[in-house]
């Protein structure tokens, strides 16, 4: 017999694909699919050394360590962008752009506006991930299944922290 919760997850995994497609979702998800496997898609030093921050009009944004890294970085940038490229199957990025992270001492209204917190990336527990892996593996739609994972990612690994 199915219980209440099974059968909800059923109907959710039936539904997801045509508001996924309807919302113009499915792109951008596939894009921000890069955030979840980062480790796997790039070089050991990239995955150590930079974290994807966004992706805004094609243009994955990276925060690099320091400016020695970034320096060698550039010149892992268009193997990077080929390779994460490949990966993806509905979007594309044009470009890599990194950046260095803000200084923590610097004042949040030192340009004169004033802003709300800033967006941090923090990613969520293997346990977490895995916990969560396992609630929608009931979703027999891949794609689907994929899309509602990396958008739960997404969810909990952008924290707002204060300035």
């Amino acid at each position: 017999m199915v219980n209440k919760k099974q059968k909800g997850k059923e109907k959710i995994a039936r539904f997801l694909p045509a508001i996924l497609k309807q919302r113009g979702w499915e792109k951008q998800l596939d894009l921000h699919s890069i955030f979840d496997r980062w480790p796997d898609l790039v070089s050991e030093d990239a995955g150590e050394h930079a974290e994807p921050l966004k992706i805004e009009r094609g243009v994955l944004w990276l925060e690099v360590e320091n400016s020695s890294w970034l320096a060698q970085l550039q010149y892992e940038k268009y193997e990077m962008l080929d390779n994460l490229n490949d990966f993806l199957s509905l979007g594309r990025l044009s470009d890599i752009k990194m950046v260095l992270p803000k200084k923590k001492d610097k004042s949040p209204y030192e340009d004169g506006a004033k802003s709300g917190p800033a967006v941090k990336f923090e990613r969520p527990s293997d346990e977490k991930i895995s916990s969560f892996r396992e609630q929608v593996s009931c979703i027999d739609d891949e794609e689907c299944r994929e899309a509602l994972m990396q958008f739960w990612y997404l969810a909990n690994a952008c924290k707002r922290s204060e300035k």
